[in-house]
């Protein structure tokens, strides 16, 4: 243990006496496209050149790194007719499409994954694949905001503002054109 600058007590667990070894399995994001700010889909290539899988490596756990999941978009002039007002909205579904399978397949390789992103529209393929290997998931969504928007209630548009809305099964009724049901976890 170590006290910081407030002298409130932190520890160290990093540096266990007993010896708990998991296997964890990486996959980078990069996906800007669920929000308008450029530069957060380099935050899985900055994260690995500096140091995260050392660091990570001094927590006991074995590492396999997948690299950056590659995906493909179509996007048509048909495209996202019923979702116009979200931006973006064929690349979020390619991106999360190609992600939740991913996800799924990590975990039967790892007892744990970790999702270098990107922004956080990503959070809708990354906690769909855990609940497509894992159906008895709890989640507890720490975040600035809820991240319930709708496509009929965001202001902005941005799908990083929605993920947790197309999770819900209380809140499906309102994505029925997404056709979730085909790749996503089904309530």
């Amino acid at each position: 243990m170590f006290k910081n600058s407030t002298n409130t007590v932190m520890r160290n667990y990093a540096k266990s006496s007993f010896k708990v070894s998991k296997k964890l399995g990486i996959l980078g994001v990069p996906f800007s496209k669920g929000q308008g700010k450029t530069g957060v889909d380099l935050a899985p290539d900055f994260l690995r050149e500096n140091g995260l899988l050392t660091m990570l490596s001094k927590c006991n756990v074995s590492i396999s790194d997948y690299g950056n999941l590659k995906y493909e978009s179509h996007v048509t002039s048909e495209d996202n007719f019923v979702y116009k007002r979200i931006k973006n909205y064929s690349e979020f579904m390619a991106c999360n499409k190609a992600l939740i399978p991913r996800i799924s397949e990590i975990l039967n390789e790892n007892d744990m994954f970790l999702i270098l992103g990107g922004d956080h529209s990503i959070g809708f393929g990354s906690v769909a694949g855990h609940l497509m290997h894992t159906p008895n998931l709890s989640l507890v969504w720490v975040d600035a905001h809820a991240d319930l928007n709708l496509h009929s209630t965001s202001y902005s548009g941005n799908i990083h503002g929605m993920p947790v809305s197309l999770l819900l099964k209380e809140l499906r009724k309102y994505w029925l054109q997404a056709d979730l049901y085909q790749f996503a976890p089904k309530w």
